[in-house]
């Protein structure tokens, strides 16, 4: 039975304290089962189809280009371009560019958390990101960001794949690299979080609902994953992603994660 949320992606952007527009979302649910998933080595991802859509989805966010972000999402109508071209008029560019992925056995999909630094502008210290997408199959055979309602493996894949220790440890990494970097530049922190409560101001007169602050060691995010800013973006699960403000753990969506 297909599962509905209000948003369909996670995504997961991690980051320093009180900043909320990359934090880690997931899936809301509930349990605590166990899954080898969430103990299962965390590899950097070398599928050139896979590395290809993240970077192109990166890059259509950047310049919020919908013509070209269409074909690489499951459903375009999930993706916000007011809030896209609220996070460009602060984004230059998203720059080193790493993936990882954990694979869903039971249908070939992929969770890929996208590990990278987001360059404001006129600004030269860069902002650890950390976001989380679904990545499946879609009907021409091609792989595409997932935006649309989940089944119930899919979610309890997800929500055990953002629990892996590998994970965690690369979210609390990366929100460690943004705290350090907001306490050392004074005008990167004071731009980043102008930029955060903008985002956070649109996403309140939108109705959406508040993401909750990550805890460094925690991201959709989504996330939140790091992520992406936008909603699921990445899904963003997004996530995350998450915070780029520090903290608390994720909270949920599906691909999100992590990437808007």
């Amino acid at each position: 039975m297909k599962l509905k949320y209000k948003k369909l992606i996670i995504v997961i952007s991690i980051g320093a304290l009180l900043l909320s527009f990359l934090i880690l979302t997931l899936i809301p649910t509930g349990g605590e089962s166990s899954n080898p998933i969430q103990d299962a080595a965390l590899p950097k991802c070398t599928d050139e189809n896979i590395i290809n859509l993240i970077n192109s989805y990166f890059q259509a966010k950047r310049d919020v280009n919908m013509e070209m972000m269409e074909p690489l999402v499951s459903d375009i109508n999930q993706i916000d371009q007011e809030k896209l071209i609220t996070q460009a008029e602060y984004v230059e560019d998203y720059r080193n560019i790493v993936c990882y992925s954990l694979k869903n056995e039971e249908n070939g999909a992929l969770r890929v958390y996208i590990r990278y630094d987001m360059k404001l502008k006129n600004i030269e210290t860069l902002a650890p990101c950390l976001s989380g997408v679904y990545v499946t199959v879609g009907s021409d055979g091609k792989n595409l960001i997932y935006l649309s309602a989940l089944e119930e493996h899919e979610e309890e894949f997800i929500l055990a794949a953002d629990k892996n220790s590998h994970v965690v440890e690369l979210q609390e990494e990366v929100a460690r690299k943004l705290q350090e970097a907001i306490n050392a530049d004074e005008g990167f922190k004071q731009l980043y979080q102008k930029m955060d409560q903008e985002i956070a101001m649109f996403a309140g007169k939108n109705g959406e609902p508040e993401a909750a602050a990550t805890p460094a060691p925690d991201p959709n995010a989504a996330a939140q994953p790091t992520p992406d800013p936008n909603a699921a973006d990445p899904n963003a699960a997004g996530q995350p992603a998450p915070d780029p403000n520090a903290a608390n753990p994720p909270a949920a969506d599906p691909n999100a994660a992590p990437a808007q």
